[in-house]
């Protein structure tokens, strides 16, 4: 078995609130570092969406291949990686972790997702960050978010290593899976993003066979100053996300019992976004931050 890591980037920054540890170079080694640790044969790609600073292009070409591409947008990019396993023909029994650029990693998180991989036969995608999980009693026309978070109270839950793995409601962008199960959704997966909002838990949820959207979510999220939008295009806005989240409502409730996919996640989580009032409990990420510089100095430099 052999691990994929295709890790977007691009040279710029937006505007979130960061914490004060943060930086994309940091980010980038916390990676290398993970994929270290990893006790498979591992293949790095780094795709990258525009010109990227020196040094982190340096690591990048040290590391592994290094994928010009010009997409444009999040969703472009995201879009592009995901035909990467059937394009370049991976072993269907290969793992794939697709990586955004500003996340931290604990130094055993890839090899977590092997170890889950290995343990839970099961599972057909994995997280290394989420929160929520299924409370019982849901249904696939109505899925429910348990009142606890992770693994607490979980008697499903099992040990793996340090962390408890349970099943997990939804991921970010930042997730891995199976080939196979990749190349056999990769049009769900492509054509997700265009329901808009929080594309990656209405992925996550479409896959698993539950309904994503209620009614009264339909319509889309409010505009933040409708004012500066014309009431013909948020009349379209509105009719283009009611077809395109009607249609995914539909390909979930189809799914068929056999191809409903289970994602997993571990407690405590193993990577954390690196923003503030988003960063993953139970972990010092300041500290494991300088965990990753100490390392970053004494193996690249």
């Amino acid at each position: 078995m052999r691990l994929y890591v295709v890790c977007r980037s691009v040279g710029s920054e937006n505007a979130k609130n960061r914490p004060s540890f943060y930086n994309k170079t940091l980010a980038l080694a916390s990676l290398l570092r993970a994929v270290e640790n990893v006790d498979i044969p591992t293949q790095v790609v780094f795709a990258n969406d525009g010109p990227i600073p020196p040094e982190r292009l340096g690591m990048m070409s040290g590391a592994g291949e290094v994928l010009p591409i010009r997409c444009g947008s999040n969703r472009s990019s995201y879009r592009f990686v995901l035909r990467l396993p059937r394009e370049r023909g991976w072993d269907p029994n290969d793992l794939v972790w697709f990586a955004e650029d500003d996340y931290l990693y604990a130094a055993d998180a890839l090899a977590g997702v092997v170890a889950a991989a290995g343990k839970l036969p099961e599972a057909d995608y994995f997280t290394v960050y989420s929160r929520l999980r299924f409370a019982p009693g849901s249904t696939r026309r109505h899925p429910r978010i348990a009142a606890f978070y992770r693994a607490e109270g979980d008697d499903e839950a099992v040990a793996i290593d340090r962390s408890r793995w349970y099943r997990a409601v939804s991921s970010t962008s930042t997730f891995g899976a199976w080939v196979h199960t990749v190349v056999a959704d990769e049009r769900l997966l492509r054509s997700a993003p265009f329901v808009g909002g929080a594309f990656d838990h209405a992925t996550c949820l479409t896959y698993q066979g539950y309904r994503p959207f209620g009614l009264s979510e339909l319509a889309g999220e409010p505009l933040d100053d409708p004012q500066e939008h014309p009431a013909v295009k948020r009349l379209a806005r509105r009719v283009a996300l009611t077809g395109v989240r009607s249609t995914l409502n539909a390909v979930a409730l189809a799914r068929p019992e056999h191809s409903r996919r289970v994602l997993v996640a571990p407690d405590p989580d193993l990577a954390t976004h690196m923003e503030q009032g988003q960063l993953a409990p139970g972990t010092d990420w300041e500290t494991e931050a300088r965990s990753v510089e100490e390392w970053m100095h004494a193996t690249l430099k």
